[in-house]
């Protein structure tokens, strides 16, 4: 297995297989948390104390990426993320696809900024950023919506270079994008009536196929996976998903 995704995917699962409870809920939820990182004095003193670390992320007046985000998008705020939809965003249709970019906490005040202006300039349709401490400790904590792969392809080449050597949290169950891990992607259901998220659904699977199996709980996840067109090594979806 290669890549720093896959084995850092099949950590998640080897870790999970010690660890099985009764219900695949709760082993959905922590498959789906895995990579978050720890809340520390460090990290409180560093972001600040209002639990709202917009400055980290260049988002206070007039920080680094505030003017080019009100310029372009339109900002909203909801539990756990601050949304940014492009002006004239096709709301209605959902994404065909979706970037993840994942720094490291530590390198936001540099990254945000740089991700905020690739955006812009590339006419990204909507992207969100964790909200909080909390939300910016979680692996996928910038997560970008387009509305076809060759756009996404191409802004992830812009942010691979415009991002240069940024270290990586890196995403459970996401494919590789480049960047060793700080960029990934992944497509959604369909269905937006079922709210769930790539993430999500591949979660939710993979927690119903282990607890199923106790016995053998990771080649369970990985058939499972391997039943709806995805490769447990690469984790992007195929045309037979969703079907």
């Amino acid at each position: 297995m290669s890549g720093r995704l896959a084995r850092l995917s099949m950590t998640a699962l080897r870790m999970a297989a010690g660890i099985l409870p009764a219900a695949s809920a709760p082993l959905a939820s922590w498959l789906y948390h895995f990579g978050t990182l720890p809340r520390t004095e460090a990290l409180e003193r560093d972001f600040g104390l209002d639990d709202e670390p917009l400055a980290v992320l260049g988002l206070a007046s007039g920080g680094p990426a505030r003017a080019c985000l009100e310029a372009a998008f339109e900002a909203s705020t909801h539990p756990g993320w601050i949304s940014f939809a492009g002006n004239g965003a096709a709301g209605a249709v959902p994404p065909a696809c979706k970037l993840y970019v994942s720094p490291e906490p530590r390198a936001l005040p540099y990254a945000f900024p740089i991700v905020a202006h690739v955006f812009a300039r590339a006419g990204v349709r909507s992207f969100k950023v964790g909200r909080g401490l909390h939300g910016l400790l979680r692996s996928d904590k910038i997560v970008a919506y387009f509305d076809a792969r060759e756009h996404l392809d191409d802004v992830a080449r812009s942010l691979g270079r415009a991002l240069g050597d940024c270290p990586a949290q890196g995403i459970a169950f996401t494919a590789d994008a480049g960047g060793d891990g700080l960029l990934s992607w992944g497509a959604d259901p369909p269905d937006p009536s079922s709210g769930a998220s790539w993430r999500a659904w591949i979660t939710r699977r993979l927690a119903e196929a282990m607890i199923a199996n106790p016995h053998a709980p990771v080649p369970a996840a990985c058939e499972a996976m391997r039943s709806v067109g995805i490769d447990p090594e690469l984790w992007a979806p195929s045309e037979a998903t969703f079907q």
